[in-house]
């Protein structure tokens, strides 16, 4: 660094290098200095579209509450959906479920993941449900949905999945008598299925072809992974003949009803 001596005794800091070839001690050298207005509108328009940038990004878009939807409801039961959930730039923390103002627990993988089963709920009882959704941005909790359980004469709730019934005319009317019923039914296990339907785990010419071969169905497998109750398609006769749900013990595969009933 070198000092320079004003013409009014002012002191100047100034960098040796930029001082021209030959100066020493007594020099005198002129410094222009003056200001660069094209650069100061350079810079600050490159600040500010920075700024609008910055602001289009994330200050505009926030995240959104989740939307919580009734999928379906049984007697003891109640399966919930949402939409895909909107985050705009943040980061989700965590989504739980809540009932009747508590929370029950996360939702696992809840990026993937649009919806749930909540078991275990009392007949014939009104319950609030909603979701909260925690993230870099805040906090949001979906719209509250009060459901009522079934009574035990509404069979509207039964969602059937349909495995190995024979014979065919006996899948037919058990169909019939479930469309009789409010239900509804699907040949693939959903998580808002109530009930395994059919009167052998796999299909007899699966058995004829290779017998080593002969494995229970996947849905049937499905079912007995999670819990699904396997019944004979007389307990779907037994609901429509007694207009209500009826007791699943006597209609277990292997179980013989006591009662035949017919459409």
């Amino acid at each position: 660094i070198a000092v320079l001596i004003g013409s009014h005794a002012h002191l100047i800091e100034f960098p040796s290098l930029l001082l021209p070839p030959g100066c020493e001690p007594g020099s005198i050298v002129s410094i222009t200095c003056s200001r660069n207005q094209h650069a100061e509108k350079t810079q600050a328009a490159a600040f500010w579209d920075l700024q609008s940038q910055i602001l289009k990004q994330f200050g505009t878009q926030t995240p959104q509450a989740p939307v919580l939807k009734l999928r379906s409801t049984t007697q003891t039961s109640v399966a919930l959906e949402w939409d895909r959930l909107e985050l705009a730039q943040s980061k989700l923390l965590s989504l739980s479920i809540w009932k009747n103002g508590q929370r029950l627990g996360p939702i696992p993988n809840p990026m993937n993941n649009f919806s749930t089963k909540l078991s275990g709920l009392d007949l014939d009882t009104e319950y609030a449900f909603h979701l909260v959704m925690r993230t870099t941005g805040g906090t949001y909790n979906s719209k509250q949905i009060k459901v009522r359980t079934h009574s035990l004469n509404d069979t509207t709730g039964i969602n059937v999945c349909f495995g190995v019934v024979l014979p065919d005319e006996l899948l037919e009317e058990s169909k019939d008598a479930l469309e009789d019923l409010g239900g509804r039914w699907t040949d693939k296990i959903q998580i808002d299925t109530t009930h395994f339907v059919c009167t052998m785990p796999f299909h007899p010419q699966q058995a004829n072809m290779n017998n080593t071969n002969s494995f229970p169905s996947l849905e049937y497998q499905r079912a007995l992974q999670l819990s699904i109750p396997i019944v004979q398609p007389t307990w779907l006769l037994a609901c429509l003949a007694e207009s209500k749900m009826v007791p699943i013990s006597a209609h277990y595969i292997g179980a013989n009803p006591t009662t035949s009933y017919t459409g």
